[in-house]
């Protein structure tokens, strides 16, 4: 089998990238500066496929009715941006959405994902600054974790020594581990400490065949005149078209991109049907609210603290603090910058939202809305957030009106139904053999906890379908 990856971002420049021999990368915004941050933007107006700044930069901001959107735009996709977190999805997740589809069925590839994406706890967690079961145990406005309910993180931490000496995987793959004094979370980790697909997943496959053609961004996706799929690209670096054809095609572009993809290629004819198309949007319950600290510097430790519960509102929803994360400014501002984001942590709800929203096609425009009033959720969310501040006397700001997510799911969702869902229990879309997906557009319902590790599981459970079928 002959596997070809388009990806229309670069490869970043990290520890990892260099050691695997890749020449064109281009960096980090944390190296490279505020310019790198913003690829372009998507509303439902103005130029049909957005406004682009920057086609190599790492950032793609999608603007909708209720709802932003910020999508990565590089090999090894939103894995760059992630915050380490394996979580796996609520128990009966995925029991009984499709023929062939269960919780015991994702097992496997739970399993083998978690393997492969290194997660691990801590060999001293008080070695390691911020960590939430050490340093905000003391916080009166959380409960104490049970045993089991701290998720696994997907960082190379230090050994017993502290040594910070790159090391070389089985996999020959270099990484740094986690300088806790270094900035490693949505912006990248240039050590290659944090995990992530390139690293792990791509580099190694270069050697055993997979061809990566990066700067290019798909634009069309049609049905074969001799069977198989047709894939209408633009080369970024050389600005040229380019044309593919495969028998099997397994679209992974992100919830967004991927909706827009499809709808798009629907509107000229290059797929048929879809009824489902663009339904059940939902933002994972995503509520991100800022919290002032008096007592500790947030600029340091792991991209992500840990799972916290908020007392009387444990249930509320899955919790997470995440680490003030410095912007990439210049040099001569950087000092300020990071003293003004370390007082202050970011408090992150997830949850099971209604999952109402919509991404449509409308006179060639792709728009999107999501009303958080819809979801109950919500307000569990934000009177869970209330309650730390009155709690501790610090107020917590949140958005009340609109949503900002990272973590928008749904669209092409699973189900036997066509006209219920996009793809079967298998991730082929309906109608349409041949053609896979492979991301959280998927998901019948958000998860509400950290999305990673569940869509990694589904993309190997997606491959494990395409290798038996081939």
């Amino acid at each position: 089998m002959t596997v070809v990856l388009l990806e229309r971002g670069p490869w970043r420049d990290t520890v990892a990238v260099r050691a695997g021999g890749i020449k064109k990368c281009k960096p980090l915004p944390r190296t490279g500066g505020m310019f790198s941050v913003l690829r372009s933007l998507r509303r439902g107006k103005g130029p049909k496929n957005g406004i682009r700044l920057n086609k190599y930069g790492y950032l793609e901001m999608w603007i909708g009715d209720g709802i932003k959107v910020p999508c990565t735009s590089n090999v090894g996709g939103g894995s760059h941006i992630w915050a380490a977190l394996l979580e796996r999805a609520p128990q009966g997740f995925w029991d009984d959405r499709a023929m062939g589809l269960s919780d015991e069925t994702l097992s496997l590839h739970y399993n083998r994902v978690e393997r492969e994406l290194k997660g691990i706890k801590p060999r001293d967690a008080s070695a390691v600054p911020n960590l939430a079961d050490e340093a905000w145990s003391n916080e009166s406005c959380f409960a104490p974790l049970k045993d089991g309910e701290q998720p696994l993180l997907g960082i190379l931490f230090p050994g017993p020594d502290g040594d910070l000496s790159a090391i070389t995987d089985e996999s020959g793959i270099v990484r740094e581990p986690l300088d806790v004094n270094r900035d490693n979370g949505m912006f990248g980790s240039p050590g290659a400490s944090k995990s992530t697909v390139d690293a792990l997943f791509l580099l190694p496959a270069l050697s055993k065949g997979l061809t990566v053609r990066d700067m290019h961004e798909v634009r069309r996706v049609s049905a074969g005149e001799a069977g198989g799929w047709t894939v209408e690209a633009r080369d970024l670096r050389g600005g040229r078209n380019v044309t593919l054809a495969a028998p099997k095609l397994a679209v992974c572009a992100g919830t967004m991109n991927t909706n827009a993809l499809l709808l798009s290629s629907r509107d000229s004819g290059g797929l048929s049907g879809l009824a489902a198309l663009g339904k059940g949007l939902g933002a994972n319950g995503d509520l991100i609210g800022k919290w002032p600290v008096e007592d500790r510097d947030t600029t340091i430790g792991p991209p992500s603290f840990g799972r916290v519960k908020i007392r009387g509102h444990e249930d509320s929803a899955y919790v997470i603090l995440a680490r003030g994360e410095t912007p990439p400014v210049p040099g001569f501002l950087y000092n300020g910058a990071r003293r003004k984001t370390s007082r202050s942590v970011e408090i992150v709800a997830m949850s099971q939202d209604a999952a109402d929203g919509r991404i449509w096609s409308e006179n060639g425009h792709i728009r999107f809305a999501f009303d958080l009033n819809g979801s109950s959720s919500y307000a569990a969310a934000m009177q869970a957030m209330d309650a730390v501040s009155e709690t501790s006397g610090r107020p917590v700001a949140y958005p009340e009106s609109e949503v900002l997510t990272a973590h928008p799911a749904g669209g092409c969702r699973i189900s036997d139904d066509p006209n219920e869902g996009v793809v079967d229990g298998g991730g082929q879309v309906h109608d349409h053999p041949g053609l896979y997906i492979a991301d959280a557009s998927i998901f019948p319902q958000p998860v509400g906890v950290p999305p990673s590790l569940s869509i990694a599981a589904w993309a190997s459970h997606v491959a494990d379908h395409i290798v038996r079928s081939n």
